[in-house]
């Protein structure tokens, strides 16, 4: 039985208000060995970027899916710390689609940013996106660097309805650098003859790429409320990400990235080309946003344990098959301890 009246109502608190921006992060790091050896290094510097280059008005929201004990005393720290603004521990991996569904019906702001937690957000992201909105005034999802990659596979409706509001529409090569940054990302060598991307150029002469990513984009809030819940059968999967990009072009609304990169695809590890190191280090010495969680003890790098794991490196280095072997062994064991067999 209650007793008395909640001081909250007497004292009419405000309930806060919500910024133009949100960014909902994805994190799932089941490990912090073998792939995910470094995940802790490579999440601590996307949320750095991420923070030194959200306006003020940006708020951060954390969503973690069933990490291991030591990410999610790393989290709790930042947020403690008041470096992200939503903190969401999940006990299950919802998949992305999962955490799509709840973070896109959810946040009240303005405009909603998802990202996946291996992303390096470079100086004026927020700035280009913007430009592109204001640009193209039925932009329905905007990333922040050209995409190389297209999800629909040839099937999108953009560039068609792009050209019918008399945008103009062409296949252009991206920058080198842009390149450079996409490929690096991804572990690949530079390709001798670099892809054509559709572009798009504004009535104001500003252009954008006729296309856009699907690990990082900007969403406007009235165009994510008209989205249906995507389906949820894998962890990761591609058919949630092309019917996430299909049911924006549905509604009507342009997917478009800008013309030039402003994010890095860090992967599994902390290491950037050349032109991006400058910036990391400045992040890295930042010591206003600072967390470190408790690793596990790692083995040795000398003595017996260290010799012997040295003589297996360079024995599967110098033999493609046995190598082959290792990793489809090393595959199965991946999807029988997180989960992701088929």
């Amino acid at each position: 039985m209650r007793q008395g009246i909640s001081p909250a109502k007497r004292a009419a608190l405000p309930a806060h208000q919500p910024t133009e921006v949100g960014v909902a992060s994805l994190v799932f790091i089941p490990a912090l060995t073998g792939f995910y050896a470094q995940a802790l290094d490579v999440l601590d510097l996307h949320l750095r970027s991420l923070r030194h280059t959200l306006p003020e008005e940006g708020e951060i929201l954390v969503w973690d899916n069933g990490s291991c004990p030591e990410v999610v005393q790393f989290l709790e720290q930042v947020y403690h710390a008041g470096h992200i603004d939503y903190l969401i521990l999940s006990k299950y991996n919802l998949g992305k689609a999962g955490m799509l569904n709840w973070v896109l019906k959810a946040l009240p702001h303005r405009y909603i940013v998802y990202t996946d937690s291996d992303i390096l957000f470079l100086p004026g992201w927020w700035k280009a996106v913007q430009e592109v909105f204001r640009a193209f005034p039925k932009a329905g999802m905007v990333s922040p660097a050209p995409a190389f990659f297209d999800v629909l596979r040839g099937n999108s409706r953009t560039p068609t309805m792009l050209s019918r509001e008399g945008f103009e529409v062409y296949m252009a090569q991206p920058t080198p650098q842009d390149a450079l940054l996409y490929y690096r990302g991804l572990g690949y060598e530079m390709p001798a003859q670099l892809p054509s991307l559709p572009f798009a150029k504004a009535h104001n002469g500003l252009v954008a790429c006729a296309r856009s990513g699907h690990h990082v984009f900007v969403m406007p809030r009235p165009v994510a409320q008209k989205l249906s819940p995507l389906p949820i059968k894998q962890a990761l999967s591609s058919q949630s990400d092309r019917l996430l990009h299909e049911q924006v072009e549905a509604q009507g609304y342009w997917q478009l990235s800008t013309s030039r990169g402003f994010v890095y695809h860090l992967g599994n590890t902390t290491h950037v080309p050349e032109l991006l190191t400058s910036w990391c280090e400045s992040l890295r010495h930042d010591h206003r946003i600072t967390a470190r969680a408790r690793r596990p003890a790692q083995a040795s790098s000398t003595g017996l344990r260290g010799t012997i794991r040295e003589m297996l490196r360079r024995l599967l280095k110098r033999s493609p098959w046995l190598r082959q072997r290792a990793e489809r062994l090393y595959g199965l064991l991946f999807r029988l301890l997180y989960g992701e067999a088929q």
